[in-house]
């Protein structure tokens, strides 16, 4: 009776890994050419789970897990192309779009009265963070950043005529972000009469999106990586939102509060859930306040339900607004979707 409750036990685990081992397979070539695109990007956004195009345009792509994040395929001078859903029957032959934008050199605003190095000091510390991990990144193609700042609208805006490429030291991990818009937002005198770059300013609001897929780097220092990973996810947005999916607040050590009081989760944080997907929904009808061993954050939703997938992943992003902790991390303490799966 062992053996055979043993036996049943080693085909239900192949059982398992059969139905989440799944092969994404495609082509790449330009759409004006018909030439193969050689060492393209094929990536799920957010995550690890990437690779390349062969010389001869072709791209595998195997995973073990089910995933929901968007398949971005991207080079750089082309147009990307992003799927939501993906057939993983289905063989991809797709073509990319030289990017015509790309191409053209940008013309920067004449008005703007920042110098260059002073408005990267600004992108750096807004993008990557103020908080020792964000301080350890270095972007290697800072040349690719277009940096302007008006003073009419009191904005920095950045745009990218290539992927950043960053290095995480602290985490461990080689960044590529696909920035589609970036801008500060600032909170000051715009009628001063002294240099702007020496007058005291406070952000107001920071906004900005893009793909991004994440690379381990090679390391002797991995076992402290590992420690900070950890910890830049302890508290985290991703670690709520799973928490939240996987109803284990109490067990992550989250406590909830309305205004000043702690409240049980349950009563305002509804969870629903449906058999046949993978998907959760929650209704946030108010905004609330979290404490996680000792770090302090607000959540506040503008829709009615959002939905987190079981990676923690929540959408729509924009409408789940953060404060405190989890509003103030940046990309130099992002972890991909994947870490800890």
């Amino acid at each position: 009776m062992r053996l055979k409750k043993r036996l049943l036990q080693a085909i239900l685990f192949l059982s398992l890994n059969v139905v989440f081992s799944q092969t994404l397979t495609g082509k790449l070539k330009d759409r004006n050419t018909n030439e193969p695109i050689v060492g393209a990007s094929v990536y799920f956004d957010n995550t690890s789970y990437g690779t390349t195009t062969n010389f001869d345009g072709e791209f595998s792509l195997s995973l073990k897990n089910e995933i929901r994040s968007p398949l971005v395929i991207s080079f750089v001078g082309y147009e990307s192309i992003i799927f939501n859903t993906i057939d993983f029957d289905k063989v991809y032959n797709l073509s990319l779009k030289p990017d015509v934008n790309a191409l053209e050199e940008v013309v920067l605003d004449s008005k703007d009265e920042w110098s260059r190095p002073f408005k990267l000091i600004q992108f750096k510390r807004e993008f990557l963070g103020r908080s020792e991990f964000g301080q350890a990144c270095t972007i290697l193609n800072e040349d690719v950043l277009v940096l302007n700042f008006d003073r009419d609208t009191k904005q920095l805006v950045a745009s990218s005529k290539a992927p950043l490429v960053i290095n995480n030291t602290a985490l461990d991990y080689k960044v590529r972000y696909d920035l589609n818009n970036f801008s500060i937002v600032y909170n000051m005198d715009t009628e001063s009469t002294l240099d702007l770059e020496k007058t005291y300013k406070t952000v107001a609001s920071v906004s900005y999106s893009g793909t991004t897929f994440f690379e381990d780097l090679p390391s002797n220092k991995h076992r402290k990586a590992l420690k900070n990973r950890k910890e830049a996810f302890t508290g985290s947005a991703l670690h709520f939102m799973r928490a939240v999916a996987n109803n284990r607040l109490k067990e992550e050590k989250f406590k909830i509060f309305k205004g000043a009081y702690q409240i049980k989760p349950e009563s305002q944080i509804r969870v629903f859930k449906s058999d046949s997907s993978e998907i959760t929904e929650v209704e946030i009808p108010i905004k609330l306040n979290i404490l996680c061993k000792g770090r302090q954050s607000a959540i506040e939703s503008e829709v009615k339900r959002f939905q987190i997938d079981v990676f923690g992943n929540h959408a729509p992003v924009d409408k789940v607004l953060f404060g405190g902790f989890m509003g103030n991390q940046r990309m130099g303490d992002a972890l991909p979707l994947n870490y800890g799966l």
